[in-house]
């Protein structure tokens, strides 16, 4: 091995979860039966716990995004926080 097959090795790596983790963030805004809204990334193998939610938005790019479309809902009166 070269001494550099390491480094490029490992950004090409970098290279490809840049990539593919935003295919993978699928972030949205759930309401919970209180009133209160919360962002939750549905890319993740967990879901929100107990049950008893609305997701209120469909997919988001980010969790800035997820949180601008938040403070919106929150402005609109559809979310208590």
């Amino acid at each position: 091995m070269t001494r550099w097959s390491l480094p490029i090795a490992a950004a090409t790596l970098l290279a490809a979860l840049a990539v593919t983790e935003p295919a993978h963030a699928a972030y949205r805004v759930i309401k919970w039966s209180t009133g209160i809204c919360q962002v939750w990334n549905f890319g993740l193998p967990t879901r929100p716990f107990p049950y008893d939610y609305r997701v209120l938005t469909g997919p988001l790019p980010s969790f800035a995004a997820a949180t601008r479309a938040k403070t919106r809902l929150f402005r609109a009166g559809r979310c208590l926080i």
